[in-house]
């Protein structure tokens, strides 16, 4: 299914309360050939920009080879835990290095290898192996705001003159909550710019708040002022909130965020806080405990620093299964960019891509993402 050629607010929020029914992940790949580990080491490609250099390189027993940025650069513990397994069976592999309690780095860096060398092994891109679902997805912008001397109409006025020089139609906010601290808005203050910004950018365009950078990394540290947030957000038609309240920890914060659900807000709620293990680098288990408990309607993560492609892939298949559960993965990354094409925008209605990073800027087309063509999770030349 295509993104619409054009998506307002309103149809945004329509899209994301329809469903599908659930795939599982086995079903959904190839049959795979025995493929097993040869030897891995860290290269530099002269073809592409420097900052995506050095890359790890697996090299399997049959000469297949697979690229991951090396979130870790000594593979030792990944590959002892998966020696003599099948490179292919993903899952399975995933699951051995959990249980050998290999580190997460290196578990990220040789997931998301095998599932590069398995892509290009059948010279597919990793969206095609998976099963495409789309080849364009509406993609949302960045706007930051700071401490100090931060003020809620030059703000405004700058994320209005940010969506119209980069033609897009979807950003998400970032300035700091009201936490308590020296440097910390005011909770008027916050209430202040986010209507500020919906007046400076119209009623059509689609708009989120994560309260960060800084001072204070979730909006509130009230329940009562998070569903003071809430209502307004409603009222001005935001799309989502990450961290109304701090996630931890779980025990307390998950019934709050329970009841901040409950009050039948139009948005999505999303967890989130600085070093907690529900955020960006959510693993499937944290999700799974936050979703069951009705404590989130939507959920981050990051297949570098969420322990790769498979844990990505485990979290997507369990939203699909229980809507309307949304994922939203974090930041600009190769792997994102074919996993979002392998599911429609039920699933994750927008992308972070904003600069371009591992993704060629030619596949950011005014407000999209188009689908990568290239064999693999990257384009090696």
């Amino acid at each position: 299914m295509n993104t619409p050629t054009h998506m307002n607010r309103r149809t945004f929020l329509k899209t994301c309360s329809a469903t599908t029914v659930a795939v599982g992940l086995g079903s959904r790949l190839e049959a795979a050939e025995e493929v097993r580990l040869k030897s891995w080491e860290l290269v530099e490609l002269p073809a592409l920009p420097k900052k995506l250099n050095p890359l790890l390189k697996l090299t399997a027993t049959n000469g297949a080879v697979g690229f991951s940025r090396p979130v870790a650069k000594n593979l030792a513990a990944a590959a002892e835990a998966v020696k003599g397994a099948n490179l292919l069976e993903h899952e399975k592999l995933y699951d051995a290095m959990v249980a050998q309690g290999v580190p997460q780095a290196q578990i990220a860096t040789l997931d998301i290898a095998c599932w590069d060398l398995h892509a290009r092994m059948l010279k597919k891109p990793l969206h095609a192996l998976l099963g495409t679902k789309r080849t364009k997805m509406l993609r949302y912008g960045d706007v930051r705001g700071q401490q100090p001397n931060f003020s809620p109409q030059p703000y405004a006025d700058n994320v209005a003159r940010y969506l119209e020089r980069e033609k897009l139609q979807a950003t998400k906010l970032h300035f700091p909550g009201n936490m308590g601290t020296p440097q910390s808005i005011s909770f008027p203050m916050i209430l202040e710019t986010l209507r500020a910004v919906r007046k400076a950018v119209g009623k059509d365009k689609i708009l989120a708040w994560d309260p960060y950078p800084g001072s204070a990394e979730s909006a509130t540290t009230s329940v009562d002022e998070a569903k003071q947030i809430l209502t307004l957000m409603d009222e001005l038609g935001y799309a989502w909130i990450e961290g109304p309240l701090p996630p931890m920890p779980y025990e307390t914060q998950i019934p709050k965020y329970v009841e901040l659900v409950k009050t039948g807000t139009k948005q999505r709620i999303q967890a989130e806080g600085p070093g907690s293990p529900i955020g960006d680098s959510t693993s499937f288990a944290d999700m799974k405990r936050w979703a069951e408990a009705g404590a989130i309607m939507q959920c981050s993560t990051d297949a570098y620093i969420g322990t790769g492609v498979t844990n990505c892939l485990r979290m997507l298949e369990y939203a699909k299964a229980h809507p309307p559960l949304v994922i939203n993965l974090h930041w600009d990354w190769a792997p994102h960019a074919h996993l979002a094409m392998a599911y429609d925008e039920k699933l994750m209605p927008l992308g972070e891509f904003v600069w371009g990073g591992e993704v060629p800027k030619s596949y950011l087309t005014g407000p999209y993402l188009q689908a990568p063509d290239w064999p693999g999770i990257y384009r090696i030349a």
